[in-house]
């Protein structure tokens, strides 16, 4: 019986794009008219183009016979029953239908469908039919907060509040300016977990004396659980002084076993007091005196009867008490903050409101208010009875959200005859919790079905045809250990299970017909000037390949956080400037010469006195314009200390028209003054910078000041779209998920686990904490542990343990012919650990596999495996397919030309009567 379901477990290189295209082409082959009702979701757009892609290539592909789609043919003409005449036949019907319906092809990202669905209910939603939907919940949180400062007023009780949270951190010894706290607490508004229970949260706020009450509790909860362990030390003092002792009469003195009752009297009680000496001074009364001692026999005797009671009843009563003090001061540490999120939260929707702008991460938490727990809610009614099959792609990085309301329509399209719905995930590739991605859906996919066996065909595709065979021997043999030494780690935590279960299909198999190649170096370097002997391994390494026939664009530079790329380019740049290396950082905005002209060009109009910005904009003019190689000297030399002399004339004699122009026709101006179509490779920075202004003057005010601020905060950083790579990529993990290179190098593989600091939001249930069903607490294992809010710290571990290993795999399985990691040695609680654990107990079981420098832990510790096979220098040009779907555009370069307005205002006789008048 044919299962209505079909989950794929793929793991990397496994071919899931491949698996989806054959299932989607088999479904409009055997009927060419049914792409009308498939829907297909994948979670970016460049997945989204890649898909479409695929799917239209091989249909042309395997209509026209061409040898790159006989293997989809062959699998398409076993699962259909059809000849191959039929299957050709009715592929190119299918292409024809898809190109003149194009926009009934249903492939496309998650949120797109949920804003088409959106949009299909603005009427119902009182929304507009020009909804604008907008992307930067940052920039209007925090206009919304600035907003909101601007309108207080003295009678306002938000004020009290701001007041109140100001006093609370002065007398915490934290910053009396709280804006930025404000604005970065006040991003939660828009986090899944904040807004399901949102609604309660500000009612309870709403309530008059709660936040009073609340507060009021939790600092008498914390006051009683300070005094009672500050009596239990002044006892302990006492008894010393009713037998005339002092601190310096017992053994080790203020760093005795006295230590421990000397920080309870200071109102110290966490787990860190309790030490060797004083565990080893209970219930021995010995240990608490010096024999020689003259007063040993007196001491003996109070410890014996008194002071190990008290000792004893000490350490027993901490951890209850510490318990209700930690608890109490980590939930009113962000109370101030809590209640003012409803206020953002108003002023966030009445800016929306006032822009016609819904914003993107609102989508789901509606549509899901909507749905309300209906099975048929009419939202997808219309949708709903035009879709047959269901496809989801990535559904490792569903959210829950997103999960609930695209379940409705699984379930729909899974009631019905003809099969063909499909989940295709890989948990092991669960990068984005930090958007809200709950790889346990998929983990655990069968608790979503009230009937999983019935329901859901379970696959596992386990043959990996990226890599070569040593590449995938070693992450077989890696991954296997590191997911197994994780889990030991968790300290049997019930919820561990669930990461062995994640890891479970990692070792894959391997094509029969691959050879004997491929080649893994790790290198962990000593602490001692790690930076520098990274930096160097890594170039070496490069252009070891380089020298061997490699070409730039086959190499890939893997890093965990963005800030490594500008200190590895310039490297690359001071010390192997023959290779060019590609980051999204080449393609932002401000990487633009010409834009950056036209900047400081708006800048030095709205501060003319300004020298610096007046001599930055000479430079750019007369070097990357005219192309004069002047050095900074020479040019100021050959100026009158005002550097009129060395901009346009255009410019210096319109300087004040120029001041009064609108934003967009200055800019053009500006660009037709400072001759910038004469520079060759800027169009699609220019094109991109005027798309950038058109969307900013649609949304913004026009003053040339007012856009500065907005370039300097955010669209600097905008980039430009280019496929065309030509140098060896440099970019994050995060980024690089779905690509593949030859040749992959991971450089600083030493980040740290977990992030102190951050907010974790917990749900109290115990008195008096419950009170409030979900508070904002700071992430941090010494914090947390011994507190109420410990099993919500062990979901949050696990949750970080399984990313951190989500992201080395992510790394690892880049690579399909070498793989080089530089990490460091000895580096507790960072990636590095995982790697230094469990390369030892793996080099065993890989054939040819070796491992230097074990024993000695103040040098580099090296594992290598394979060999690195020498790369022929290309001789021939890239074969150019065939089919119009696959071939790439062909470069053409173009020059944008700016043409001056000649449209004249010509006033009517009686528009100029009426102003008269």
């Amino acid at each position: 019986m044919v299962k209505p379901l079909t989950v794929y477990k793929a793991s990397a290189g496994s071919g899931k794009t491949f698996t989806l295209a054959t299932e989607y082409i088999r479904l409009v082959v055997e009927n060419p008219s049914c792409f009308r009702s498939i829907l297909a979701v994948t979670f970016t757009n460049k997945a989204t183009e890649e898909m479409k892609r695929r799917i239209l290539s091989q249909l042309y592909g395997i209509w026209k016979g061409l040898p790159d789609s006989m293997v989809y043919q062959k699998i398409i003409c076993r699962r259909t029953g059809l000849s191959e005449e039929m299957v050709r036949q009715r592929a190119g019907t299918a292409l024809h239908n898809l190109i003149y319906n194009y926009s009934d092809f249903r492939v496309m990202t998650i949120d797109t469908f949920f804003q088409g669905v959106l949009r299909n209910l603005a009427r119902e939603l009182d929304l507009t039919a020009n909804l604008r939907i907008g992307l930067n919940d940052t920039e209007v949180e925090e206009l919304a907060v600035d907003q909101m400062i601007d309108d207080l007023k003295v009678t306002d009780i938000m004020l009290q509040w701001l007041m109140s949270y100001i006093l609370d951190n002065i007398s915490d010894d934290r910053s009396w300016n709280v804006i930025g706290q404000i604005k970065q607490f006040g991003r939660t508004i828009f986090k899944d977990k904040y807004k399901a229970v949102s609604a309660e949260i500000q009612q309870k706020m709403a309530e008059p004396g709660f936040f009073e009450r609340y507060t009021t509790q939790l600092k008498e909860v914390r006051r009683q659980a300070l005094e009672r362990m500050k009596e239990i030390a002044e006892t302990f003092f006492d008894s010393l002084d009713a037998e005339q002792l002092t601190v310096e009469d017992f053994a080790y003195g203020r760093t005795g076993v006295c230590n421990f009752f000397l920080k309870l009297r200071e109102g110290i009680f966490d787990e860190s007091i309790v030490g060797k000496r004083v565990t080893d001074a209970l219930g021995d009364p010995s240990k608490w005196y010096k024999k020689t001692h003259p007063q040993r026999e007196i001491i003996h005797t109070l410890v014996d009867s008194t002071l190990n009671d008290i000792l004893h009843y000490a350490i027993e009563e901490r951890p209850r008490q510490w318990r209700l003090y930690q608890s109490a001061d980590l939930t009113l540490r962000h109370l101030n903050q809590l209640r003012l999120l409803g206020s953002i939260e108003q002023k966030v929707r009445q800016l929306n409101e006032e822009a016609n702008r819904f914003l993107l991460s609102d989508t789901q938490h509606l549509l899901h208010t909507l749905i309300d727990g209906s099975d048929s809610p009419f939202i997808f009614e219309k949708i709903g009875t035009q879709l047959e099959q269901v496809m989801i792609d990535e559904f490792q990085d569903t959210s829950t959200v997103q999960w609930q309301n695209f379940k409705i329509l699984l379930a729909e399209a899974m009631s019905h005859q003809q099969s063909g719905n499909l989940i295709v995930g890989d948990v092991k590739q669960s990068i984005y919790r930090w958007r809200s991605g709950d790889w346990r859906l998929l983990n655990d996919i069968e608790a979503q079905f009230p009937r999983p066996h019935e329901q859901l065909d379970i696959q596992t595709l386990d043959t990996n045809y990226r890599s070569d065979r040593h590449i995938i021997t070693f992450n077989n043999a890696f991954f296997h250990q590191a997911a197994e030494l994780e889990y030991l780690s968790l300290d049997e935590l019930p919820e561990a299970e669930q990461l062995r279960k994640a890891y479970a299909d990692v070792e894959q198999q391997i094509p029969t017909d691959r050879p004997d190649e491929g080649f893994v170096s790790i290198s962990l370097l000593p602490q001692e000037n790690y930076q520098e002997q990274t930096l160097q391994q890594l170039v070496e390494g490069v252009k070891t390949l380089c020298q061997q026939g490699t070409q730039p664009s086959q190499i890939a530079i893997l890093v965990r956080t963005n800030a490594y790329i500008p200190l590895i380019a310039q490297r690359f740049t001071e010390v192997f400037p023959e290779v060019d290396i590609v980051s999204d950082e080449a393609f932002r905005l401000d990487a633009s010469s010409a834009v950056c002209l036209l900047i400081q060009a708006m800048r030095l109009l709205t501060r003319p006195d300004d020298r610096l910005t007046r001599a930055c904009l000479a430079t750019l003019y007369q070097r990357q314009v005219l192309g004069n190689e002047m050095s900074d000297e020479q040019l100021l030399l050959c100026t009158n200390n005002s550097f009129d002399d060395l901009l346009p004339n255009d410019y210096i004699q319109s300087f004040e028209e120029l001041r009064a122009m609108p934003l967009y026709e200055l800019t053009e101006r500006l660009f037709a003054i400072f001759g910038l179509e004469r520079l060759e490779s800027q169009s699609a920075y220019i094109c991109a910078f005027f798309d950038q202004l058109t969307d900013y003057l649609s949304e913004h005010p026009a003053p040339i000041a007012a856009f500065l601020r907005e370039w300097d905060e955010t669209l600097c950083s905008k980039t430009i779209q280019s496929d065309v790579v030509s140098g060896i990529r440099l970019i994050s993990i995060h980024k690089s998920k779905g690509l593949e290179f030859d040749h992959v190098f991971i450089p600083f593989c030493d980040w740290q686990l977990e992030k102190q600091g951050d907010i974790l939001w917990c749900q109290p249930h115990e008195s008096p904490f419950d009170a409030l069903p979900l508070a904002p607490i700071d992430y941090s294992a010494k914090q947390l542990l011994g507190t109420i809010y410990e099993p919500a710290y062990y979901h949050e571990h696990l949750q970080a343990t399984v990313d951190n290993l989500n992201l080395l795999y992510v790394a690892f399985t880049r690579a399909s012919k070498s793989l080089h990691v530089f990490g460091k040695r000895n580096a507790r609680n960072t990636r590095s650990t995982l790697i230094e654990q469990a390369l030892p107990l793996i080099v065993d079981t890989l054939s040819g596999a070796s491992i230097k420098g074990l024993d000695d832990e103040t040098s580099s510790l090296t594992f290598t495996y394979g060999t690195q096979e020498e790369t022929p220098l290309s001789t021939s040009s890239m074969t150019v397919s065939s089919n119009p779907f696959l071939q790439s555009p062909e470069i053409l370069p173009i020059r944008i030309t700016t043409y001056q307005n000649k449209v004249k205002f010509v006033q009517s006789n009686r528009s100029r009567e009426f102003l008269k008048n």
